[in-house]
């Protein structure tokens, strides 16, 4: 160890804590009580110091296997970034942290990351709706979501992309694939990984779509992080939560359950004879909750209703997440590290889980925005006036430009310019 360096148990990681909480963490394992202090406060013998970040690795720097704390994951997985609660900061030892949480895997897929989260940050967003052994289809990327924090890190972007986007996908020799002009986006998630669903298909499906979607945005993107999940990973996470509390915006039937939560012996249930979420505010048992965001069906703006509405939960488990009554009772936060564990594969770029977590640690879900592409509205005309084939949908130009503006960081100012574009969220 070199002189200067210091011990495991004394480097630090600065989480956030729900303001007016004792000064040490709810979550702190028996033993370890008072090893946490509020920020600025340490014992007489030492004096205050703040938090000892890890350097962020120099471009080109090889990236060794690194596994991520799943108190980070976990709210990865949650919005595609570190969400922690608002309120006065907490100092809590790394070695507590590895006590506390057991790691995951973690994969080094993304090609070309930005070495540093110092400015704006993107974040890439998979989530699949995995119901059975891979296929093509269910292989696919059924959500995909681009996180944009611009370089203030005041603020959280969610952007959704239809999966039926048509759009060029590069070749990938690993893949034995040549590329294509014109295919479904959702696709090149199921070419990357193929018929390997573990955390390296994964990752090498994730990096096949972050290329797509690095090569259709003006200006081209590169991702910080990407985050990929089995959309049924939530359901643990709902039922460690007892469900959440969402406001269901358009009358939506179930075309998975019927009234009672009893599932058809195969297929599909018809449009109309399913469960019934009504207009209005409700509390969702955890099922519940992840019913209501897979329906398209029976929604006039199809895709886009279970994109808003995909989103509008992921707000409300954050909201849950952050609260005080999730973060100071221990034995929920240990259930909440065994449900996410297994089914998620990550990406965290060059960049430290300490550095990320200090970097967010001022953001929450209210401030998060939700936007719709294209405004929310089905278009079949592409940008040089061609109409796509089947079932794709094509991109407007407002789109394009704003997918421009997440590149370039303007986001905020193509908003003021296109309320339209912003999901309200009641």
């Amino acid at each position: 160890m070199s002189p200067h360096a210091e011990p495991e148990a004394t480097q630090m990681l600065a989480i956030a804590q729900p303001a007016g909480s004792p000064g040490a963490f709810a979550g702190v394992p028996q033993g370890f009580a008072g090893v946490a202090h509020r920020a600025g406060q340490r014992p007489p013998s030492s004096p205050p110091r703040p938090p000892q970040l890890p350097p962020v690795l120099k471009s080109g720097s090889p990236r060794p296997p690194r596994k991520a704390p799943r108190w980070a994951v976990l709210s990865i997985i949650l919005g595609g970034i570190v969400m922690l609660a608002a309120g006065t900061v907490v100092v809590l030892p790394k070695l507590l942290l590895s006590y506390a949480t057991k790691n995951i895997p973690k994969v080094n897929a993304l090609p070309d990351p930005p070495p540093s989260i110092d400015g704006p940050i993107n974040i890439l967003m998979l989530g699949m709706d995995q119901r059975g052994t891979a296929t093509d289809d269910s292989s696919r990327a059924d959500t995909i979501i681009i996180a944009h924090i611009p370089a203030s890190h005041d603020a959280l972007y969610l952007v959704s992309i239809p999966r039926d986007t048509e759009v060029a996908i590069p070749p990938d020799p690993e893949a034995g694939y040549a590329g294509e002009d014109a295919q479904k986006i959702n696709a090149a998630f199921a070419i990357g990984a193929g018929d390997d669903l573990s955390p390296d298909g994964r990752g090498r499906g994730g990096a096949l779509t972050a290329q797509t979607i690095d090569q259709l945005v003006p200006g081209g993107l590169k991702f910080n992080a990407m985050a990929i999940i089995n959309f049924d990973g939530f359901l643990g996470i709902l039922n460690v939560l007892g469900g959440v509390d969402m406001y269901v915006d358009e009358d939506t039937y179930s075309i998975h359950y019927y009234e009672d939560g009893s599932k058809p012996a195969k297929g599909d249930i018809p449009v109309g004879e399913g469960k019934f979420y009504k207009k209005g505010q409700h509390h969702f048992a955890p099922w519940e909750a992840l019913d209501y965001a897979r329906q398209r069906e029976s929604l006039p703006d199809s895709d886009y209703g279970r994109q808003r509405h995909q989103q509008q939960l992921m707000k409300a488990i954050m909201g849950q997440l952050a609260s005080k009554g999730t973060l100071t009772d221990v034995g929920k936060l240990l259930d909440l590290q065994k449900a996410a564990g297994d089914l998620l594969t990550l990406d965290l770029g060059p960049v430290g889980i300490d550095e990320w977590v200090f970097t967010l640690r001022g953001l929450n879900p209210n401030n998060m925005v939700m936007i719709k592409t294209n405004a929310g509205q089905f278009n079949k005309i592409d940008i040089n006036g061609h109409r796509v084939s089947g079932s794709n949908q094509a991109l407007t130009q407002d789109s394009m430009d704003m997918l421009a503006a997440v590149s370039k960081d303007t986001l905020a100012d193509f908003l003021a310019q296109h309320p339209d574009f912003v999901a309200q969220d009641k």
